[in-house]
């Protein structure tokens, strides 16, 4: 626990991570899975890996460095989460239509002896 509304949950070693492009995971305390990657400048970010247009996966591009959707191919800023583009494969319907996509919730974190926690609050 950090103070009376905040706590930590363990991620994973930084060794690990650094040995992986990235690591996904699914916390009950969050009710949401998590990415955990290592930018070009070496610094740990976490966002939400659930795409907010229709739920897809989302994974760490490294030679493009940035988030990307499984499913949609939307990309992602790895610094915001602020959505950079956001293809439509489909026909466009004959109607007006507004698309806002919505950025990927980012978590705090804290390293503590090479470990990496997620800090959130309770409500």
């Amino acid at each position: 626990m950090i103070n009376n509304k905040q706590f930590s949950i363990f991620i994973c070693k930084l060794g690990v991570l650094k040995k992986k492009k990235y690591i996904i995971k699914f916390f009950d305390e969050l009710k949401d899975e998590i990415i955990c990657f290592l930018d070009k400048e070496e610094n740990i970010k976490v966002f939400s890996s659930i795409c907010p247009h229709f739920g897809g996966e989302i994974f760490y591009d490294q030679k493009k460095d940035l988030l990307r959707c499984k499913w949609h191919n939307w990309k992602f800023c790895n610094k915001t989460g602020k959505c950079l583009s956001y293809p439509l494969k489909l026909g466009l319907n004959p109607y007006e239509f507004e698309v806002k996509p919505d950025k990927l919730k980012e978590y705090n974190i804290n390293l503590e002896n090479d470990k990496i926690f997620l800090i959130y609050e309770r409500e």
